[in-house]
């Protein structure tokens, strides 16, 4: 059994909608859990920080020794003039470390860990984004159940003063032409009952795909629209901006990688320190039949120090491109917060310019209603005509859907703003 919830869109009486919640009903904050958890974007933006973080591994091996194994077999037709035998073989081992190299491997793994972070806060804005297009589409599913609400309503109060109509003109008070303006009048209703219910359908199709759910109107939970957002003042949601941004973050890790890729990139100015342990065997003549002659061991351990002097300035080129690059994301931190914060004052005014037109709205209901109610009671007492109650209708059906395109543009600046400062359902920052 269905339970019902009232949507309290038209308020002081003028109520609107009854929309059905089946028992498992989707909330938003549901929805757009599973949109991360199905949407191949997410997975993709995850695969490339699962990357980023096998380069971090990649990096820290620069601190470990390197360990090498050889063996070489040869078969020669005669002995050559060195004295190398037709058949015999090499075995090697060795160990080499890197004891120092200007930082390099330090600041290496630190760009890494720097560019990983950057994924981290570029995955969470694949899925902000991700979370504001499914709220979005909520919210078009919502709209247009409302607005199929009002059609159906048209049409009935169409229908209503059909009948009405057509009993005055059998009895001759009223001419055939009013019963026809009536009944082309409801023939529109009844189109645009059908384009909105196309709508419908349409929007629950959008929501399919954001989501990757499979799902009916009344699978979804629509209580979040019973009470509208508070607003607050530019600085608070500047500051929540700046903070949480992803995009933002994101790039704030990369310039801070990429001034650890300067510093890696200076080492060729400091000098270089190796170790390295070899051991090698070679073995000589008749391998194969077991009867070879004694074999010769060496076991070498060197240290080597070493520095570059001059390289045709190509270390200094390095390091000043590593600086460009560094430069350069700088400039795009930059630009888009500049971009961001236009943005966030331009969603700032049309939330505002929404409230006021629901205002507006909520008061046309209410002269809309009245304005029926006494062109109904003036056409009953011979006063009005049937164009008054047409036009009362119709004035009365766009109140109604001028009171829904309000009420929806107050969430959707609301849902646009929480995108910007990345606030979480029902989190004010």
């Amino acid at each position: 059994m269905k339970t019902f919830i009232k949507i309290p869109l038209l308020v002081m009486g003028a109520a609107l909608v009854f929309v059905g919640v089946a028992p498992a009903a989707q909330t938003l904050e549901t929805l757009q859990k599973s949109a991360w958890e199905n949407r191949e974007l997410v997975k993709r933006y995850q695969a490339d920080l699962n990357l980023r973080m096998e380069r971090i591994k990649e990096a820290r091996g620069e601190f470990l020794p390197s360990l090498d194994l050889g063996y070489t077999l040869n078969r020669l037709n005669h002995d050559t003039a060195i004295g190398e035998n037709r058949e015999n073989d090499t075995f090697t081992g060795g160990a080499s470390w890197n004891l120092f190299a200007g930082f390099r491997d330090y600041y290496t793994v630190k760009a890494a860990e720097g560019l990983t972070h950057a994924g981290q806060f570029n995955l969470e804005a694949i899925k902000q984004d991700i979370s504001l297009n499914v709220a979005l589409a909520f919210l078009s599913v919502y709209r247009a159940l409302e607005n199929l609400t009002v059609s159906e309503s048209e049409v009935k109060l169409y229908e209503d003063r059909l009948r009405e109509i057509s009993l005055k003109v059998k009895v001759g008070v009223l001419k055939k032409t009013d019963l026809l303006k009536v009944k082309v009048e409801m023939d529109n209703a009844i189109q645009n009952r059908r384009r909105t219910e196309a709508a419908v359908g349409a929007s629950l199709n959008r929501l399919r795909f954001e989501t990757g759910l499979a799902m009916d109107r009344e699978n979804l939970d629509f209580s979040l629209f019973d009470q509208l957002p508070q607003r607050g003042d530019y600085k608070t949601y500047e500051g929540a901006l700046l903070k949480n941004r992803s995009e933002l973050n994101a790039l704030k890790s990369a310039f801070d990688a990429s001034g650890m890729t300067v510093q890696a990139s200076r080492a060729s100015l400091y000098p270089r320190a190796d170790l390295s342990l070899g051991y090698s065997s070679y073995t000589r003549d008749d391998l194969f039949m077991g009867a070879f002659e004694n074999s010769d061991d060496e076991v070498r351990c060197q240290a080597v120090i070493s520095m570059n002097l001059f390289d045709g300035m190509k270390k200094y080129s390095r390091t000043r491109q590593a600086r460009i690059d560094q430069k350069k994301i700088g400039f795009d931190i930059a630009e888009l917060e500049a971009n961001l914060k236009t943005e966030l004052k331009n969603t700032l005014i049309n939330l505002g310019v929404a409230f006021d037109n629901l205002e507006v709205s909520r008061a046309g209901i209410l002269e809309a209603q009245e304005n029926l109610r006494v062109t109904d009671l003036g056409f009953s007492q011979g006063i009005g005509t049937s164009s008054d109650v047409l036009d009362a209708i119709f004035n009365l059906s766009r109140a109604k859907f001028n009171l829904i395109s309000a009420y929806t543009e107050v969430f959707e600046n609301d849902f646009r703003l929480k995108r910007l400062v990345e606030a979480g359902p029902g989190h004010r920052p």
